[in-house]
């Protein structure tokens, strides 16, 4: 089978999207029948076929400036080059995991040549309006245009909808779909993360041998507006007044020098180490998760939470914003506390109330073990190669 992955930003950036995308193409290009292509956006701008980082080719299209997000190119123009790609390639199944301008394209094209395109919905809308600043009364107005956009393209270009959580796909439903909606979680690597184990050698790499004194606090993922990390760091002092402790924060974003600068004026700023960004399969990686005491995700609109995830994987408990699609990971009481996301003295609480008692610590973290189980990725490349392959054989090709 051939296949075509397209979002409009790829790796090198970081994100669940992104991420999530790389283990699909880099698991499916195993298969001995299988032909994988990743198409994006340049990063630098220019076209370009990159196929020597990874272990599946990577379309590069021609990019330009995106004026929400500079740090990000998209492809304005990409039509020309899709239709191309689509006469060189061929591909039996296209696999889009945004709906903008590159898959745009490709639906468009694929369409006419009788080609069979799914989609996965990653975010809420919730996301891309945190970034347009828009006043409140056009939020309203902006967010029903986006829906109406949205299903009329899925509606008219895909054969199945495939969302990450029950979350995202009772709000799709809401937009007016008339395709099926499959559930697949995007899945985490249990053993990866569980059977990790910190080295003397990981430990002075990242000068964390007096750090380790005290309980850690930790947080993963993109340092950016959506994740609210403003109340998490308004919760630190209130922490270190009933207990001592450190916090780390470990990823790469657009925020990451200003909260960098904010934690250099404060009087905790010992308490708080910010890293990374590191490689989403390195060792590194779950070996900060089990340095970790509990892991904090403060954000309210995560479609699933990849990082949540690992954090379970590795036996953590959760303190999370209880919004968004993080009470189908973290369950009050169980595996962690889900507290309300504007208030930081929950937070506080949640994280004291954690760090104080061990015996509720080891019970929380056993839970999470335990719920991660049916997020396992292996389920989660059995439901692709399933949905693929029901598509291929029901489309008809005349």
């Amino acid at each position: 089978m051939k296949i075509f992955y397209a979002l409009e930003t790829f790796l090198p950036h970081i994100s669940g999207v992104t991420v999530s995308t790389d283990r699909l193409a880099d698991y499916f290009s195993q298969g001995k029948n299988n032909e994988v292509y990743v198409i994006a956006a340049s990063p630098n701008g220019n076209f370009q076929i990159d196929s020597d980082s990874h272990k599946y080719p990577i379309i590069r299209i021609k990019s330009y400036p995106n004026p929400i997000r500079r740090k990000l190119k998209v492809s304005y123009l990409a039509l020309p080059y899709i239709r191309k790609i689509l006469d060189d390639f061929k591909p039996d199944i296209i696999h889009l995991q945004d709906p903008f301008f590159i898959s745009q394209s490709l639906a468009f094209e694929a369409k006419k040549r009788k080609i069979p395109v799914i989609a996965t919905q990653h975010s809420s809308l919730s996301f891309p309006l945190a970034y347009l600043k828009l006043p409140k009364f056009l939020q309203k107005t902006t967010l029903k245009t986006m829906e109406k956009a949205l299903s009329a393209f899925f509606n008219n270009s895909c054969e199945a909808l495939i969302a990450p959580s029950q979350f995202i796909k009772k709000e799709i439903i809401k937009w007016g779909m008339n395709i099926p909606i499959e559930v697949i979680s995007n899945g985490v690597d249990i053993k990866f993360f569980q059977n990790a184990r910190v080295t003397e050698e990981f430990s002075e790499k990242y000068n964390l041998k007096d750090f380790l004194a005290k309980p850690i606090v930790f947080y993963v993922g993109r340092i950016d507006k959506d994740k609210n990390l403003e109340v998490l760091l308004k919760a630190i002092p209130l922490v270190l007044r009933e207990i001592e402790a450190n916090f780390i924060f470990l990823g790469q974003g657009e925020l990451k020098e200003k909260l960098i600068k904010e934690i250099e004026e404060t009087s905790f700023k010992e308490n708080v180490r910010i890293s990374g960004p590191l490689d989403f399969q390195s060792v590194e990686l779950a070996q900060y998760y089990q340095i970790a005491t509990l892991f904090a995700m403060p954000s309210f609109i995560e479609a699933q939470s990849i990082s949540t995830m690992e954090a379970m994987a590795s036996g953590l408990p959760i303190v999370a914003g209880n919004g968004g699609a993080l009470p189908e990971l973290v369950k009050d009481g169980g595996n962690g506390y889900l507290v309300n996301p504007l208030r930081e003295e929950e937070f506080a609480i949640a994280i004291i109330k954690i760090l104080k008692n061990n015996n509720l610590r080891k019970k929380m973290g056993e839970k999470s073990l335990e719920l991660i189980k049916p997020h396992d990725i292996n389920n989660t490349f059995r439901c692709h190669q399933e949905i693929y392959e029901k598509v291929c054989e029901n489309f008809p090709r005349s």
